[in-house]
């Protein structure tokens, strides 16, 4: 038989070693020619059955990443799904059911689809290595696993480890995998490996005993309260699905495959799934973008406020040097102080913290600028400000390092009229609180260099940061998007609609807060003096600036549009019709649909992927719905 992503040896003793080394992929993925050439390998074994089977991956990194996400689109019917999900479920039968022991050796990550074909193996043995990791991240697109996993995963660990692994989406390392009953031995390395292999087929390595149940149905009302609280089940389907499928009357292995089969394919054609499984691919498009060689190991960041301060620790963490500089002493000491918290948070390991903590310098005199090759402001968002602190920089730095503004909406042809050379100038617009949002829009003009786009792209990768390109005109993509939607609910809040209403309609959409509480919440004066960049209405314009005058700022001074205790809105949150909730989030979301669609059109952002890519990652537009644009196309289909 000839194979392009397998080899098959029989050894002396009998026993088939099976080696997975997808052709042309960096990493093992089960795409559909991959799993049709599988099916041929195993009925060659049923025909022909060895005394052991010992299945392993040939790939430097990883084990075996799952299904192929990108052919799921190929799936328009639940026939054409359950089709292909009774083939996969027949091989896997097969290989449970050979006369022989069955040994699978994972020695990197082993997730989805990956795992669900270890669970097919008597033994499951494993590296005890942090890069060795096991999970089922089909939740996150709406989905459970769909090759048998959940009810295999059920036979191995129990109810309460089975929910642990299919409701979150979390992986983990193979010594918490070995503690809760998916791995069955640990090796010290790969070296160890086929030793382990010969052992367990000798019958010299046992199978887990399976933990008992317990309250199943405590368990499960316990899990069920936890979701509850975060999601509904409108919006996505998948969890309360799971908790269903585990509360089954009769439960066991074989009406676990059976209803986990019939789910899945139900699951697969909702909106939530269609929605997410594109936020997946629009994660992976934006990352892809970040990797590269930024050429950059020493950070200059210039403003220890929040913004700057993060930023400097974030980059720090990262690998890079950087040097922080602010007028403000006690400025740059609160900075440092915070980034020592981030990392007893991140790093948790001592040595790490004082790593990350020795590359984060306090430099109140920019003394660090000449040999900086990227400098990053963080100022006050004040045009002459802004310009002043440019024009003294450019004066010290090397004539090839970058040059990078963190404003948020001012344009940037503007900043660069203090500079004899604008072409140098970027924008990485970074997100607060900066340790946590993904998002950086990268900001160039006609004027900045590609290469400097380019590697400014790198750097946030580097940081772990999702970033998006954008042409510079006023507030870019994010706030010229988000800025209108929250300009239309004040709108309306004039016109008399009840603040509590439009925030319960954007909440029960998915937006994590309301728009009026947003405003709130960012700060009614940042808001009046966005929208003066942006554009507003009269009517709005004249009731923040009235708010200001009034010191009624929002959560920061206790009352806004709502009164504030302790960091939270007080609000009636009151019970109103479905429809009328869902018309009424419809309407407000129209200006920010309109404007991502207009920024696509006049080349603001690369493409409408980009767009609802920067909605979902810097808005908390519900990745769900995909993003904006493709939540309003998927109306109208």
């Amino acid at each position: 038989m000839t194979m392009l992503h397998f080899s098959l040896d029989r050894d002396a003793a009998g026993v088939a070693w099976l080696t997975m080394d997808v052709k042309g992929r960096s990493v093992n993925v089960m795409a559909h020619e991959v799993m049709a050439e599988l099916y041929a390998v195993i009925d060659d074994l049923v025909a022909t059955p060895p005394t052991g089977f010992v299945f392993q991956s040939g790939k430097d990194r990883g084990f075996i990443f799952g299904a192929d996400i990108n052919e799921f689109s190929s799936f328009e019917t639940k026939e054409t799904l359950r089709a292909h999900i009774d083939g996969v479920l027949a091989c896997f039968q097969k290989i449970e059911e050979l006369p022989c022991p069955t040994v699978i050796l994972v020695d990197g990550i082993c997730v989805g689809g990956g795992l669900e074909l270890a669970l097919a193996f008597d033994r499951i043995i494993a590296i005890d290595s942090p890069s060795c990791q096991f999970g089922f991240p089909e939740i996150n697109l709406g989905l459970l696993p769909g090759y048998g996993g959940s009810a295999r995963a059920y036979d191995r660990m129990g109810v309460a480890g089975a929910l642990n692994l299919t409701l979150y989406g979390r992986s983990m390392k193979a010594s918490d995998a070995f503690a809760a009953n998916i791995v069955d031995h640990l090796v010290a390395d790969r070296g160890a490996l086929t030793v382990a292999a010969r052992q367990a087929i000798a019958g010299e390595i046992t199978r887990r005993v399976r933990p008992d149940d317990g309250d199943r149905r405590s368990v499960l009302d316990a899990e069920r309260s936890k979701i509850e609280t975060r999601m509904r089940v409108e919006n996505t389907p998948a969890p309360f699905g799971i908790l269903d499928h585990y509360s089954l009357k009769e439960i066991h292995k074989n009406n676990l495959l059976e209803n986990e089969t019939n789910l899945f394919c139900d699951l697969m054609m909702t909106p939530a799934s269609k929605g997410l499984r594109r936020n997946f691919q629009l994660v992976d498009a934006v990352k892809k973008g970040g990797r590269g060689d930024p050429q950059v190991s020493h950070v200059h960041v210039i403003g220890a406020g929040t913004m700057g301060g993060d930023i400097a620790a974030v980059a720090a963490m990262s690998g890079f040097d950087v040097t922080l500089q602010d007028l403000s002493a006690d400025a740059i000491d609160a900075a440092i102080a915070r980034a020592t918290k981030l990392y007893e948070r991140r790093l948790k390991d001592p040595k790490k913290i004082d790593l990350a903590l020795s590359r984060l310098k306090a430099d109140p005199d920019g003394e660090g600028l000449p040999d900086a090759d990227l400098m990053i402001e963080a100022v006050a968002e004040n045009l002459q400000v802004k310009k002043a602190v440019f024009a003294s920089a450019e004066a010290r730095m090397k004539p090839d390092a970058m040059m990078a503004t963190n404003t948020s909406a001012i344009p940037l042809q503007q900043i660069g009229e203090a500079l004899a050379s604008p072409e140098r100038l970027i924008g990485m617009h970074f997100f607060n609180p900066v340790p946590v949002l993904p998002l950086v829009e990268v900001v160039y003009t006609e004027a900045s260099r590609s290469d400097f786009i380019e590697r400014a792209m790198y750097v946030c990768g580097a940081m772990k940061k999702q970033p998006i390109r954008c042409k510079s005109s006023p507030g870019f993509l994010v706030n010229r998007a988000l800025l209108p939607y929250l300009f239309k609910a004040i709108e309306d809040v004039l016109d008399g609609a009840e603040p509590d209403m439009l925030d319960e309609a954007l909440v029960g959409f998915g937006m994590p807060m309301g728009p009026i509480e947003l405003c709130d919440q960012i700060g009614l004066d940042v808001c009046l003096d966005a929208g003066i960049v942006i554009g507003m209405s009269n009517r709005v314009k004249n009731k923040l600036t009235a708010m200001r005058e009034a010191g009624t700022l929002g959560r920061k001074t206790g009352s806004g549009f709502y009164q504030w205790e302790d960091k939270t809105a007080i609000r009636p949150r009151g019970s109103y019709d479905a429809e009328e909730l869902a018309a009424m989030a419809s309407e407000l979301l129209s200006p920010l649909v309109a404007e991502c669609r207009s920024a696509v059109s006049e080349g603001v952002v690369d493409s409408a992927d980009m767009a609802d890519a920067a909605c979902i990652f810097g808005i908390g537009f519900p990745a769900f719905r995909g993003g904006p644009i493709f939540w309003d196309e998927s109306k109208t289909v």
